[in-house]
């Protein structure tokens, strides 16, 4: 899914997902309210593409949560078209998973407040039990 993403293959990136999933991109972000379902996700992942003209992204760690959620974390390099604003930095993505397809991802600027959206406690993946 982050492969098709960076190639932007969007129905790559939605093959993964649940057609009724529920993102929850950045909510300090602009146009970061919540989607629901593959067209609402689909259409946020489209503008929100469109709206860079560096978007770089590699990936740090995936660690599985359980059965059923995934943590990862990528360093992003980004700058907007619009603004020329650059961004390099940290990123966190929480999945949770069922039948084999993602039907939540919610995004997190700090690793804290991933793990607590995971249900873990701690303030390093060490110490949330996710350490190598």
């Amino acid at each position: 899914m982050f492969r098709a993403l960076g190639e932007g293959d969007l129905d790559g990136v939605l093959s993964y997902w649940d057609p009724r999933g529920d993102y929850y991109p950045i909510a300090k972000w602009p146009e970061a309210q919540p989607r629901h379902g593959s067209d609402e996700i689909r259409d946020f992942l489209v503008s929100f593409r469109q709206g860079f003209d560096r978007f770089d992204s590699t990936l740090q760690a995936i660690k599985p949560v359980g059965d059923d959620r995934v943590f990862m974390s990528v360093r992003m390099a980004w700058e907007w078209k619009a603004s020329g604003l650059s961004l390099d930095g940290e990123l966190f993505h929480c999945f949770w998973i069922r039948h084999g397809q993602v039907f939540r991802q919610e995004d997190h600027v700090t690793l804290p407040g991933a793990l607590r959206a995971l249900g873990l406690t701690g303030e390093t993946l060490e110490a949330a039990g996710l350490g190598e």
